[in-house]
């Protein structure tokens, strides 16, 4: 009996609704899927055919496609409270210039 996991891993488009499609990895061993922004599918899962057997370091695994979209609506809240914080810090640099 063995206790190692060799995923195999091809890419598989999934539709979401109409006209919006998730491009991911898909392990047909054990149906995982990868988040598509937090791995570079195009290393792990290059084709729709031939499986490969990369094991992504640090890397979340998912069992369905509606556990992928809702981690990829939290990587847009990160992102935009990032944004957020950039424009507010060129703000206040911008009014200390103008009252000098």
């Amino acid at each position: 009996m063995s206790y190692s996991w060799e995923p195999q891993w091809i890419r598989k488009k999934f539709k979401i609704s109409e006209g919006l499609e998730i491009e991911t990895c898909y392990d047909s061993s054990t149906g995982l899927l990868l988040c598509p922004l937090c791995v570079d599918i195009s290393k792990i899962c290059p084709s729709y055919t031939e499986p490969t057997s990369i094991i992504p370091e640090n890397a979340p695994y998912f069992f369905s496609i509606e556990d992928v979209i809702y981690h990829m609506k939290t990587h847009s809240r990160v992102e935009s409270k990032k944004l957020y914080v950039e424009i507010e810090e060129e703000e206040e640099t911008e009014e200390e210039e103008t009252e000098e």
